[in-house]
């Protein structure tokens, strides 16, 4: 299954991204990707996107914040999605205890994997 891929620095030419303002930039793009998605029925019952950072050399916690907070209201008008996870790939920062907590303010779980992206998920993805 190919998860949906938003390549965030086709969209924001900024190299840091420290705004809520910039994230919300991305609502229609990552809306669209996840309808388009939605329509091929490569994601049935579940919202999962990867957003690539590659090319962005930092991030605030107040931009990820919006981002998930974007990402939420997405999936939560298709009542049909049982599951969201969102992909942070190429992160430009670690995760850190500030990034730790905006997910834990969405109710979410995130962790790093092997490859050095993060999983923001709503169970512990690696119980």
């Amino acid at each position: 299954m190919m998860i949906p891929t938003l390549i965030v620095h086709e969209l924001l030419k900024d190299r840091v991204l420290v705004s809520r303002e910039s994230a919300r930039l991305l609502e229609r793009p990552l809306g669209e990707l996840m309808e388009a998605a939605h329509r091929r029925g490569t994601q049935p019952g579940a919202a999962e996107v990867t957003i690539d950072f590659s090319g962005v050399e930092g991030m605030a916690p107040s931009f990820l914040d919006e981002l998930v907070t974007i990402f939420e209201s997405l999936v939560s008008l298709d009542e049909t999605r049982t599951s969201r996870r969102l992909r942070v790939a190429n992160p430009p920062a670690r995760l850190s205890s500030k990034f730790e907590a905006v997910a834990r303010g969405h109710a979410l779980f995130v962790v790093t994997l092997p490859d050095g992206a993060w999983l923001l998920a709503p169970v512990d993805p690696q119980a």
